[in-house]
């Protein structure tokens, strides 16, 4: 798909979670707007997956620089946001994506679950909004683009603590537009519903799951696909959206309308 027209041209993105799924098509679709990337992913773990992706954006033309980065800890998040200071003189974009979540009923939640989901779905995009704002305000302004969830919207089992975490993120990007925008700095989220990942395998493919979603819980009639996300981000990443400032852009079929 031809996303030139979002006229991204000799900008600098982050993009958090940049290996895989809803990361990597983000990634590609801002490399295919015109911007140049810097991919995180968690330092533990194979890093070929991140790799074919820097691969795949330079194939097209755009230049792409891998950081080790656990977003939990926040050393971290600075280490990301001042090498790519260092390294492009800039940051225009930012994509908070990285996340993760159980699946235990909340009578079963223990306190290492429920810290390990808040620091990597809420605590990391706090801090890494925080470092790019400290790099953006100074340079004229930037956006930040935080993917939140349907969950953080309606309620679902299992998902007792995400759910928490992300609606902590959009109330967040709210509060952090209203005291940004004025610097040019402006924070939006992006809402999907499942979306249909290697990642969410194991739920996808329980007997009956994504019958009775795809049936009674979304309108659209079809699973999110990561490709689904790109469009959304490249609009609140563009000039387009100028004056949408603090908004959850939901992509999930419809859920939410319920």
């Amino acid at each position: 798909m031809d996303y030139s027209s979002f006229g991204l041209k000799e900008k600098v993105a982050i993009v958090t979670g940049a290996s895989q799924g809803i990361g990597r098509a983000i990634a590609l679709g801002l490399a295919q707007a015109g911007a140049d990337l810097v991919l995180a992913k968690h330092p533990v773990g194979s890093m070929d997956a991140i790799e074919h992706v820097r691969a795949e954006i330079e194939s097209l033309g755009r230049s792409a620089l891998i950081v080790p980065t656990d977003v939990s800890q926040v050393s971290q998040l600075h280490v990301l946001m001042e090498t790519t200071k260092t390294k492009f003189g800039k940051i225009n974009i930012l994509v908070n994506n990285a996340g993760w979540t159980g699946t235990t009923p909340a009578l079963d939640v223990t306190e290492e679950e429920y810290d390990k989901t808040m620091a990597a779905s809420l605590k990391s995009v706090f801090f890494a909004c925080q470092a790019a704002a400290k790099i953006m305000i100074p340079q004229g302004g930037g956006r930040i683009i935080n993917i939140g969830s349907n969950f953080g919207v309606v309620g679902f089992k299992q998902r007792s603590v995400y759910a928490a975490a992300k609606a902590g993120v959009h109330h967040l990007s709210r509060a952090l537009s209203l005291e940004w925008a004025h610097d040019g700095v402006v924070v939006n989220v992006v809402a999907p519903c499942i979306t249909e990942t290697e990642s969410r395998k194991n739920i996808l493919e329980r007997p009956g799951y994504k019958q009775w979603a795809t049936e009674t819980m979304i309108p659209r009639g079809r699973w999110n696909q990561p490709e689904d996300l790109v469009g959304a981000v490249l609009f609140l990443a563009s000039d387009l959206a100028d004056m949408v400032v603090g908004h959850v852009l939901m992509v999930d079929g419809g859920w939410t309308i319920h």
